[in-house]
């Protein structure tokens, strides 16, 4: 595998390899709460509706769901499936749209030009992951989402620890500032299954060429870079997520661990209390005309 001879993708690895950390390029944070894999706050249930039922009609049917989560079994089960027919229950017309606001009303001018002051927009990423041994991941980034312009590298980052929030912002000296929007596809390997699945089938593993690189608690982030365009938007969005890093990568950790901690809760529960259809009740009816017209 050849390394580019890239002094700025290079310097992060090392500088770490003496023991120092790498000078950040940009002033980077993450602007929304990461998620902890702490539930959402449910919604309000509504109130209930009185429905005088007509007619009613009711069918067993067996059904097979997809399960919460992908490793475990579907769920199945027989369901009674009812169709009433019921009145009118004169639910109320939803609210007319609101009025649109006239570009030149005051607020709206003032909130404009805040916006154009200090908020210099959003821009995408996009960025695909392949984590190998939760410790070192190989890390594609594409302009715009262009096979242009791309750049290829191997990073000490657990980028796992990227997957709970979605946008990072960009701050200038002026006071300005930019998001980042993330696309990430992300994936994992176990090198030492994919090792052993192979030999039961008399396969040997062809490993990835990773580089050498600091280690992480130590050193820091650290990045090399293996191929692609070393001077663009790329190089850019490669250091911006390094820097992120420094500077927010205990939170990210933490919020990781807690996910998976609180993944590992619920699919314990749902083993132990197999979750099974539930009955499907269908209401229609005749919506009388709208008085006045």
């Amino acid at each position: 595998m050849k390394v580019l001879p890239l002094s700025l993708a290079l310097l992060g690895g090392l500088l770490s390899s003496r023991g120092e950390e790498a000078a950040p390029q940009w002033d980077v944070e993450i602007p929304v709460p990461i998620s902890d894999g702490t539930p959402s706050e449910p919604a309000p249930e509504p109130d209930p509706i009185d429905f005088k039922v007509l007619t009613s009609n009711t069918r067993r049917m067996d059904v097979t769901e997809s399960p919460e989560m992908p490793d475990l079994p579907p769920i199945k089960g027989t369901i009674n499936v009812t169709v009433q027919m019921v009145e009118d229950p004169g639910l109320p017309d939803p609210p007319p749209p609101l009025p649109a606001t006239a570009p030149d009303d005051p607020a709206v001018i003032a909130r404009m030009e805040e916006l154009r002051e200090k908020y210099r927009g959003m821009e995408l990423v996009f960025l695909s992951a392949t984590v190998h041994d939760n410790s070192r991941t190989l890390l594609r980034i594409y302009p715009n989402g262009k096979v242009e312009g791309q750049i290829s590298a191997w990073t000490n980052i657990d980028f796992n620890h990227f997957s709970g929030f979605s946008t990072y912002r960009i701050k200038e000296s002026d006071g300005t500032f930019s998001d980042r929007g993330m696309l990430m596809g992300i994936g994992n390997s176990d090198t030492y299954r994919m090792r052993q699945r192979l030999a039961r089938h008399g396969h040997d593993y062809d490993e990835p060429e990773i580089p050498l690189l600091p280690d992480l608690a130590v050193s820091g982030p650290s990045f090399v870079v293996i191929g692609g365009e070393t001077n663009g938007e790329a190089m850019d969005t490669l250091s911006q997520v390094h820097d992120l890093y420094r500077k927010e990568g205990v939170r990210m950790e933490a919020a990781f661990h807690a996910r998976e901690k609180a993944r590992a809760e619920r699919k314990a529960y749902l083993l132990a209390n197999p979750p099974v259809p539930e009955d499907i009740v269908i209401r229609l009816w005749q919506r009388e005309e709208p008085k006045g017209k």
